[in-house]
């Protein structure tokens, strides 16, 4: 039987012979289905058959013999090659199938033939020409596409802003783009054969580091790698280094991918420096400090090495501040920060607690270099400050404590030196006390006051009582002021100026804030109106906290829970929160995220502080609240009157709206009626009141109302 005519009879058995034969070549290939195994394989016989079948003549074998064959065979072949290569198999793996497909052809028609004739033998030349133009139109075509996909690899890597390589098993550059050759100041043909120690670079013990390991462990490391160049620009990376294996599963290379990620670590920082320090003096803030003083406790501890702990409080400082202005007041602030930083050692921590509070930790100081280091702040303190060319003259009052003498914890320790600073003041001022164990039992008003208020937290003694402030068109109860009290066990109900500076003083200002956001937040909902919208609430913010971005947090959270668009809380800042605000450059608006926020602005001095204006653009104000010592007096035909007007007419302007507060009688509120102010709050109306007795007063208002 001739060959050509054995193929075709016995196609179907030769397939499943050569997808027998592929499974053994490439074992990576099994789960293939057989007519995926044998793609292209029946076109290569069949070209085969009809060139076995095709007379040949001498220039045609010979042309044969230099490679040169028909076209078919190039598309036969080249569709294989392709194919093959798309499947993961390697050139070598493609080549040994067709030599097997050649073997197991040539083996089974022996058999069959049971001897060869002359004419048999020439087929058989003719079969395996055949096959070796297969063979080398599929490895062209292999090598073309190939070629093809690594010159696009090549140009994708070299128009990457990323830098990228791959380096051998022993840390030397096999490939770098343009990139990773900027950025190890060399070219591309220099540094190939080199290691990145021999260019210099200085991420190379790094790198050498990770591709060690990578080739090791035959696992992707990824390491974050900060690199300056000699002009001292900086950048930070984060690579990835995949280990790559041949046939034999050996390490053969190490691909390096980076990712510039200069600009996250930028805003990483940024947003680190905004949480730990302080925006006014620059230096750490109660938070940082707080992290500081554990970390000392714990070093101190397992080296047995003394440390001191001062709390500084300005005398004489609200004085200068009511005089000078506030603005004046933050300058000098700043100024004593700095005096004071530039007598400390880089390893203590001076910090700022808030207000014109500072305190100071001294590692491995005993009692005699403490007392005389707190001496030289307070020298320091009494020299002439220069604030807007006024000279002022303030001093301190010092509380110092040690460890491990006076505690062995922070909490101990802080109060120690909170009451030793106490005691200073309370006897003058201006000078540096040591804490003794008998001021335990000695305790000051305002550390009574501390203590007590840290139980009335936990035993629901405060009370978040309500002010209307009524809408002056209807006459209705628009919406209700927040207004905390304390229901003290001794004292009596207290308003927020008997205890204020004493939550911003201990750190409990975040935890107060929340409880009277989680009061106003339930009643808004529990007040909704007979369209089902919730009831209008505005809350006061600490100027101490709301720059904060971990209250921010907490805010947005607790709002997110119930559903921000059911509820309808509002902030008021102080002048001194916006100080606050807009010194540090951070926008709570923004940050919240959450657009059914309004931010109500209370401004006590309007008009006086300059920034107060810009600050309803910059922080898309909803209204303004005039300062009752401005109320008290109009109506009377003054100063007061036209001040008022021209309040109201720049407001409306611009689109905000005007609340009158402190209104306890009918001219007031007649006039505020005649020049159009918006919203009126005050005793006229009602006292602030208990949730219960504000609930039945809005009920009877909005019955009269809708009648």
């Amino acid at each position: 039987m001739k060959l050509a005519r054995f193929i075709q009879t016995n196609m179907e058995h030769l397939l499943e012979d050569w997808a027998e034969a592929v499974l053994e070549i490439a074992p990576e290939l099994r789960g293939e289905n057989s007519l995926a195994l044998r793609d292209h394989a029946r076109s290569m016989l069949e070209f085969i058959c009809q060139d076995l079948d095709t007379a040949q003549t001498e220039d045609e074998s010979a042309s044969k013999a230099l490679g040169k064959g028909k076209n078919s065979v190039l598309d036969a072949g080249g569709q294989h090659g392709l194919h093959r290569q798309k499947q993961g198999m390697s050139m070598l793996q493609m080549a040994q199938e067709l030599r097997a497909l050649r073997a197991r052809v040539t083996k089974a028609w022996g058999i069959e033939q049971c001897g060869l004739t002359e004419r048999d033998i020439n087929e058989l030349v003719r079969f395996n020409e055949a096959i070796d133009q297969l063979i080398a139109s599929s490895i062209t075509s292999f090598s073309a596409h190939t070629d093809r996909f690594s010159r696009l690899v090549e140009a994708m890597l070299k128009a990457s802003p990323d830098p990228a390589a791959i380096f051998e098993p022993d840390g030397k550059y096999l490939y770098l783009n343009k990139a990773m050759a900027d950025l190890v100041s060399s070219t591309t043909l220099d540094a190939v054969g080199k290691t990145p120690l021999e260019l210099g670079s200085d991420l190379a013990s790094g790198l050498l580091e990770a591709i060690s390991k990578s080739v090791a462990t035959g696992q992707t490391q990824r390491r974050e790698y900060h690199h300056r160049s000699p002009s001292g620009y900086e950048l930070y990376l984060d690579c990835q280094l995949v280990p790559v294996s041949n046939e034999r599963n050996e390490i053969e290379a190490v691909i390096k991918t980076s990712r510039d990620i200069t600009e996250r670590k930028k805003t990483d920082q940024e947003i680190w420096q905004s949480a730990n320090f302080d925006s006014l003096t620059g230096i750490a803030n109660r938070r940082l400090f707080i992290d500081r003083l554990e970390q000392t406790l714990l070093e101190a501890e397992r080296s047995g090495s003394p440390f001191a702990l001062l709390f500084i409080d300005l005398d004489r400082f609200k004085q200068a501040n009511d005089q000078l202005g506030h603005e004046a007041g933050d300058l000098l602030l700043a100024q004593v920060a700095k005096r004071m930083g530039s007598s400390v050692r880089a390893v203590d921590t001076l910090a700022r607690l808030g207000g014109d509070e500072f305190t100071l930790i001294l590692k491995e100081t005993g009692r005699d270099g403490a007392k005389e280091a707190a001496r030289a702040l307070l020298t320091g303190l009494e020299q002439e400050f220069e604030v807007n060319s006024h000279r002022v003259h303030i001093s301190g009052s010092i509380g110092l404590t040690f460890f491990p003498e006076d505690g062995m914890n922070v909490s101990q320790l802080m109060h120690n030196a909170d009451q030793a600073m106490y005691i200073a003041k309370e006897n003058g001022g201006q000078q540096v006390q040591t804490y003794e164990s008998w001021m335990a039992e000695s305790e000051s008003e305002h550390m009574r006051l501390s203590r007590e208020l840290d139980d009335a937290l936990r035993d629901n003694q405060l009370e978040v009582y309500y002010q209307p402030i009524i809408d002056i068109r209807t006459g209705a109860i628009s919406r209700a002021e927040a207004l905390l009290r304390w229901n003290h066990p001794r004292k009596g109900l207290l308003t927020p100026d008997a205890f204020l500076s004493i939550t911003e003083h201990s750190g409990m200002t975040d935890q107060i804030t929340a409880f009277v956001l989680e009061q106003a937040v339930t009643c808004s909902l529990l007040w909704r109106d007979q369209h089902d919208e919730a009831f209008p609430i505005n809350i006061n913010e600490s100027p101490a906290s709301f720059v904060t971005r971990s209250l921010v947090d907490q805010w947005r959270t607790r709002l997110t829970q119930v559903g921000l668009h059911e509820s309808q809380i509002t902030l008021e800042l102080s002048p001194e929160s916006l100080r606050n605000i807009s010194a540090s450059g951070f926008n709570p608006i923004r940050s919240l995220g959450l657009a059914g926020l309004r931010l109500h602005l209370a401004i006590d001095d309007f008009g006086i502080e300059p920034f107060s204006l810009s600050a309803l653009h910059e922080f898309k104000m909803e209204s303004v609240k005039v300062d009752r010592n401005l109320i008290k007096d109009v109506g009377q035909g003054g100063n007061a009157d036209d001040v008022l007007e021209a309040i109201i007419a720049m407001t409306h302007a611009i689109d905000v709206r005007v609340v009158g507060v402190g209104v306890e009688n009918v001219e007031q509120l007649q006039f505020l009626t005649r020049v159009g102010c918006d919203y009126a709050q005050g005793f006229l109306f009602s006292q602030p009141l208990s949730q219960d007795d504000f609930a039945e007063l809005l009920t009877r208002d909005r019955q009269m109302n809708s009648s």
